[in-house]
């Protein structure tokens, strides 16, 4: 193995350009290394390392030292030689792109015809020489096609600084951000709680590998002359990683940007997204972080929950004061989702339209849906209290965060333990002193969420209501799941856990090993960087 590092006496940007062998054989690379120069292209189908040990060339000479294979670490990129089948497939597309973006270092050292010459008679042997002619053309003209391979050697840029839901989206970002950086890629945050928003008019005229948001409504801020979008300026791919019902930021959806893609954590809003709003939708659950308390043998709670209350009650009064049409509307749609608690909002809200023998356009049905949104809100927070409300009349202890559960109507039951708000950080060492720890869906009935992710990394047993996400993925060996009409069972469920040590231990280790598969931010930019390089848009 080799390690790769500057050295002025080693070979320079032209001798690697024009001798791609000087880099044959396992290669690494220190992380650092890569990151300083945009990352591994992941558009390339082959001659990753050699494009990429070309970029850091030009930063300066660089030499490769033969080091002991047990030398690798976590802080590198192991890079190994592509196989020759694929490379005489694939290979004569990443020497075309090579050409086309150092073709004024080739003609400032002569030898741009002599390389050209030999790409196509490479070509000709392999008798594809017209394909090669034609996409030759294209990367020297820098069209579309090399400009969409080109990109993913730039940085990535995400938007932070939201301080909704206690800092959430933010932390988000952050981590989303941080995994994206420990993956080789360079990023840029632009921070809104710091900066003055017209700050970002500095990206203008810039490219990206990506242009992330987080619940974000930075791209519907809108140029001068109010026709144009800033964000038609800043050239890449473009994504908003929304965590509600996309309803909810229907006046942030309402753009008409290229290459925009919304992420969901629910199958059901990526269904929404496509339909009503015409974008791009992809699934794509957040992650969970793991905590750095230290591992603890006696679990101080029983169950816990962390998560907001809201009192119901002060929603159904605010739906009486609608207008006598919504009204009726907004009581009808109630009455369904109190009755079928697997029903998406969807599902009901068209089920009601159709009783109600209602023809909407377009506007006017993302119209009524938007004003119906406190209906859903006011159903998840009736059975976040009913459920509560059961627990702590089968006598299970439940710890409680958040001020505004000081207002609760559970306040009589001396087992509801109220605690003080807590930050992100705060709630991953509670769940980590946990046996239990209490998901309640706000309404996401194809989802799966941080929380989830968290409590399983945590160490402790989730208890979920039940989610299409899980059909097929996890069942009772992983985490507890109930349905939300019947919190009875739950009750008896909690007990037997909760008194079965063995049983406990082994569910939460499953969900633990389940979840650091699967739900990592090193996972999720995993499966953001595959999906950026892909042609979707």
């Amino acid at each position: 193995m080799k390690l790769l590092k500057y050295d002025n006496q080693g070979y320079t940007f032209m001798d690697i350009l024009l001798d791609e062998t000087l880099c044959a054989g396992e290669i690494k690379v220190p992380t650092e290394l890569v990151k300083s120069v945009g990352g591994i292209n992941e558009r390339l189908k082959v001659g990753q390392k050699y494009e990429l040990v070309l970029r850091i060339a030009q930063n300066g000479p660089v030499l490769f030292e033969e080091i002991a294979e047990e030398a690798t670490g976590d802080t590198s990129f192991v890079l190994l030689d592509d196989e020759e089948w694929l490379k005489r497939e694939q290979g004569w597309k990443t020497d075309c792109y090579v050409v086309g973006k150092y073709s004024q270092e080739l003609q400032k050292a002569g030898v741009f015809d002599v390389v050209v010459t030999a790409v196509l008679n490479d070509a000709m042997q392999a008798q594809r020489y017209d394909e090669t002619i034609l996409w030759l053309e294209k990367m020297l003209a820098k069209q579309k096609e090399f400009q969409e391979i080109d990109r993913m050697t730039c940085p990535i840029l995400i938007y932070k600084g939201d301080d909704a839901c206690y800092n959430v989206l933010t932390v988000f970002a952050e981590q989303l951000g941080m995994a994206l950086e420990r993956a080789g890629k360079r990023v840029l945050y632009f921070d809104m709680s710091v900066e003055q928003l017209e700050n970002v008019t500095r990206y203008m005229h810039q490219r990206f590998c990506a242009i992330i948001g987080v619940q974000s409504y930075m791209f519907t801020i809108k140029m001068q002359d109010e026709q144009h979008y800033l964000h038609e300026y800043i050239h890449g791919p473009k994504y908003n990683f929304i965590f509600d019902h996309p309803i909810w930021m229907k006046n942030h959806l309402g753009h008409h940007l290229d290459d925009f893609c919304v992420l969901t954590h629910d199958i059901n809003y990526v269904n929404y997204v496509k339909k009503h709003f015409d974008y791009n939708a992809l699934l794509f659950p957040p992650a969970g972080i793991e905590s750095a308390e230290p591992e603890s043998s006696q679990k101080e709670y029983d169950l816990t929950f962390v998560g907001t209350y809201h009192d119901y009650r002060k929603q159904v009064l605010a739906i009486h004061e609608m207008g006598p049409e919504k009204r009726f509307f907004a009581n009808h749609l109630l009455r369904i989702l109190r009755k079928n608690t697997e029903m998406t909002a969807e599902v009901a809200f068209d089920k009601v339209v159709e009783e109600r023998k209602m023809v909407l356009s377009e506007e006017a049905y993302q119209e009524w849906f938007y004003d119906m949104r406190w209906v859903f809100f006011c159903v998840t927070h009736y059975y976040r209290e009913r459920v509560l409300k059961s627990l702590l009349e089968g006598g299970i202890r439940v710890d409680v965060y958040g001020a505004n559960w000081n207002n609760c109507r559970l306040n009589k039951f001396p087992n509801l333990v109220r605690h003080s708000d807590i930050t992100v950080e705060e709630s991953l060492a509670v769940w980590k002193k946990s046996k239990l720890a209490l998901n309640i869906m706000s309404w996401h009935k194809g989802g799966f969420t941080e929380r989830m992710a968290n409590i399983m990394l945590a160490g402790a047993v989730l208890v979920t209501d039940d989610t299409t996400y899980l059909h097929g993925k996890y069942d009772d060996k992983d985490m507890l799941i109930f349905h939300l009409q019947e919190p009875e069972k739950l009750v008896e469920k909690i007990k037997a856990l909760l008194g079965d040590n063995e049983l406990r231990n082994s569910i939460a280790e499953n969900g633990r090993k389940r979840a650091k598969e699967e739900h990592t931010w090193d996972k999720r930019a995993e499966q953001f960087l595959k999906l950026n390089s892909a042609d979707f848009f």
